[in-house]
């Protein structure tokens, strides 16, 4: 057997390889050895990796090193036979006995002893019939050659059948495996088409429930447009009530100095009032002109008081009246019209003491839409005109979401 020195890196993987699958180190270092000789791994494997005690070991190596035939070697390895059984089997394949033969009687299981015996017979008998060849005739003798080389032709045919057959088993156990895993492939395959079909179903529901909420939101940005939009209106017919109501305090002012005017008038025309001598006398001694109408701007009416001599003077009078009730109806009636004088909001307003703002959002309310409890409820608030606007602003966007 031609052998070459293997790399060390050859060699350490080997010895890894060996020592993975479970080789003992009394065995690894005679592996390790056959391995620096230049023995091929596979060979060496037959016994580093079989588990055998270390002598079986040493006789597998040593007759590994006597330059023996792998196909010998191969049929050593499959027989389980011991040390000396080995040797024997070794020892007549060097005198000549094939393969087969040693192969034949290695099979039957015997003990040494019967072994040598049955390998003695078959050298023997190999020996005889080599005698008994060479004083055949040449014919006898090539045809015995022929057949002697079509069993050995058989012989290996059937050995590659069954090296054949074991491939087949291989494979088949393989595909068997293949099968197997492909199943569970298809089955995991099953289960996540099912899980992507629940996915899909809750993505078709949370879009449908996303286009709901769109669509909402959309209705709701329209209606928070409309709502701002009435607002704005709203305020433009407050402000357009803030206007009318401002001109109608001028006007309300410009009749008070009418009166103011036709007051003093009428108050010249009439007798000195009694005690006016006093009063006279008074103001003589303060030293204050009683003839100067700007001295009593700001008062409601001005008296003329003849004094003692004949001599007229103005005196100032502060009007204090309250409101009375039916002027305060009057006044409801005019901002908010006759038409529902004869309702019970004429009768809630009065006598409230409402004053002309908070009426004009009395007003502005009923306009707004609410009812008359809310109406009712925003005359009995007490609140100022400023809170009473925010109020019926928050009723009618509360309407509006509803």
């Amino acid at each position: 057997m031609e052998t070459r020195k293997p790399e060390n890196a050859q060699i350490a993987v080997a010895v890894r390889d060996f020592t993975q699958k479970g080789c003992r180190d009394d065995v690894l270092r005679i592996a390790k050895e056959d391995l620096g000789l230049g023995y091929p791994k596979e060979l060496v494997a037959l016994y580093a990796e079989s588990g055998w005690q270390v002598d079986r070991c040493k006789k597998f190596s040593s007759i590994m090193r006597a330059d023996s035939d792998r196909e010998l070697l191969q049929m050593l390895a499959d027989g389980g036979f011991n040390p000396y059984q080995m040797q024997l089997l070794a020892n007549y394949y060097g005198k000549g006995v094939p393969v087969a033969q040693l192969r034949d009687v290695g099979a039957k299981n015997l003990t040494a002893y019967d072994m040598e015996q049955a390998l003695k017979r078959v050298y023997q008998a190999n020996r005889e019939a080599e005698t008994k060849h060479a004083e055949e005739p040449p014919e006898d003798k090539g045809l015995r050659e022929k057949v002697t080389f079509l069993t050995e032709e058989l012989r290996q045919r059937e050995k590659e059948l069954g090296e054949q057959q074991d491939a087949n088993n291989k494979q088949a156990s393989e595909s068997a495996e293949l099968r197997i895993k492909a199943e569970k492939l298809e089955k995991r395959v099953g289960e996540l088409e099912r899980e992507k079909s629940g996915y899909d179903s809750e993505k078709r529901s949370i879009l449908e429930e996303r286009d709901r909420f769109y669509r909402q939101n959309q209705t709701l940005m329209k209606e928070k447009e409309q709502l701002i939009a009435d607002i704005e209106e709203v305020q433009k017919e407050k402000d357009g009530m803030e206007q009318r109501l401002k001109e109608m305090e001028s006007k309300a002012l410009a009749e008070t100095a009418e009166t103011q005017a036709a007051g003093i008038q009428t108050a010249e025309q009439q007798p000195a009032i009694s005690g006016g001598q006093g009063i006279t006398a008074n103001r003589q001694e303060t030293g204050t002109s009683d003839n100067n109408p700007e001295n009593y701007a700001g008062n409601d009416y001005l008296a003329a008081i003849r004094g003692r001599n004949g001599e007229r003077h103005l005196v100032p009078v502060e009007r204090t009246v309250r409101r009375k009730p039916d002027g305060l109806k009057a006044f409801a009636e005019k901002l908010l019209g006759r038409s529902r004088q004869d309702s019970g909001l004429i009768k809630q307003l009065t006598g409230k003491g409402l004053n002309p703002a908070q009426m004009e959002q009395i007003r502005m309310a009923i306009q707004a839409g609410l009812t008359e409890k809310e109406v009712n409820d925003l005359i009995d608030s007490g609140f100022s005109a400023e809170e009473m606007a925010q109020a019926v602003e928050i009723v009618v966007a509360e309407k509006a979401y509803q």
